[in-house]
């Protein structure tokens, strides 16, 4: 049911212009069956006048009921539809949406750099632990939980869950799927019951493992968002999400070198 809305959504401008032509050609039909009823002098010519006029007034209702159709689907029902797919991860069994729990990496804990242990004359020096080498910057501990994000179709490397943002930042993941069509970028403040809207417009060529747009956050007040990936096939049904919390804050401030001051206000 849900594939024929959106089909008959996307052909609806189609729909549109074959509707609107059989109306006018009815509303012909009709104009000349009464013009013939007007001079018919024979009852069989009137009988066959008002057959023609009964037919294009009944064909005439049934386009102008298909058009009525069309605009219901296309602007009624067709959102309806997408906003509840979008918020039921069950209405569509070949959608893969899960929502699970990722834990936040600590912080790594300071480390001596004199460790060791002399064993014998010799001394034995521990290995320096090393910091994981992650992409995703400074991550907040009380972001929300992730949503979606199966890493063969729609996963983000970059933001992270918890990033904070203050500069223009590459997203980088992935955006594939079967009968790709487009996907895009969108964005509502958290723990409100707004809507996603979408920021940065549509990409349409699919992405594996790789940058997929630029995220600015000069528009937005600082604060926290909910921020997901949404890939759509080429019936514009959502296939795939993954969302997570974002941060946007202002850029922190410049440090000024030390001793400049003095140098511009010391005598000549």
């Amino acid at each position: 049911m849900a594939s024929l809305v959106f089909f008959i959504e996307r052909i609806s401008f189609g729909l549109y212009i074959l509707s609107t032509g059989g109306v006018l050609w009815m509303a012909l039909r009709l104009h000349q069956a009464r013009r013939d009823l007007t001079v018919a002098q024979f009852k069989l010519e009137r009988e066959q006048a008002l057959v023609r006029q009964a037919n294009a007034i009944t064909f005439g209702g049934l386009l102008v009921e298909l058009l009525i159709g069309v605009w219901a689907v296309t602007n009624l029902v067709a959102p309806t539809l997408r906003d509840i797919q979008v918020g039921d991860t069950t209405t569509d069994p070949g959608t893969t949406l899960e929502r699970f729990v990722t834990s936040t990496p600590a912080n790594n804990p300071p480390v001596a750099l004199d460790a060791g242990e002399v064993i014998g004359d010799e001394q034995v020096l521990f290995a320096t632990p090393v910091p994981t080498n992650t992409p995703v910057g400074t991550i907040m501990p009380e972001a929300e939980d992730i949503v979606g994000c199966p890493r063969e179709s729609a996963w983000l490397l970059i933001p992270g869950n918890g990033q904070l943002i203050f500069e223009a930042t590459t997203a980088t993941g992935t955006a594939n799927i079967s009968n790709f069509a487009f996907y895009r970028f969108e964005i509502k403040l958290a723990n409100q019951s707004t809507e996603f809207a979408p920021i940065g417009g549509d990409y349409v060529e699919p992405v594996i493992e790789g940058p997929l747009g630029e995220i600015l956050p000069f528009n937005f007040a600082p604060g926290e968002y909910r921020f997901r990936l949404t890939v759509f096939d080429n019936t514009n049904m959502m296939r795939a999400l993954c969302e997570v919390t974002i941060f946007f804050s202002e850029p922190p401030p410049t440090p000024t070198p030390i001793g400049a001051g003095a140098e511009e206000s010391s005598p000549q």
